[in-house]
């Protein structure tokens, strides 16, 4: 989980698009934390420290904060209790990243598709779906 966390941390420094708190999502469903606005923080499952119901079979099993940045987009799915996956990018351009609980690294996913090769909900969307084939 700690690599989970991790993960998710290092992309939430890139951002997202649709900005809220985040509850308890079905399994395998995207969840968009940052939106790519403005600077905020957001409660993930409650927040920080809250625990996730035990009769769900998600990966996370604690709540925690993220703090998102501006101009980043940031989404994350539970796909089962033992695959976590995660991708960001930023409005500003360039690359989007992606990354799994299964071996916890995020890379480079793509070359995002925007002007001046900003990053969008699409590029993110396409990087979490990648993340979840890759395993």
């Amino acid at each position: 989980m700690k690599m989970k966390i991790i993960a998710l941390s290092l992309v939430m420094s890139a951002g997202s698009v649709f900005a809220a708190d985040v509850a308890v999502p079905p399994t395998n469903a995207e969840r968009a934390v940052c939106a790519g606005l403005t600077a905020a923080k957001f409660k993930v499952y409650g927040g920080s420290g809250t625990p996730v119901d035990s009769t769900t079979s998600f990966f996370v099993k604690t709540g925690f904060d993220v703090q998102c940045s501006a101009n980043t987009f940031v989404s994350f799915a539970e796909n089962s209790a033992t695959l976590f996956t995660v991708a960001a990018g930023s409005g500003k351009g360039n690359q989007s990243v992606k990354g799994s609980s299964n071996g916890g690294a995020v890379t480079v996913h793509a070359k995002c598709t925007g002007t001046n090769d900003a990053c969008g909900t699409g590029d993110i969307t396409t990087a979490l779906t990648a993340a979840a084939a890759s395993i």
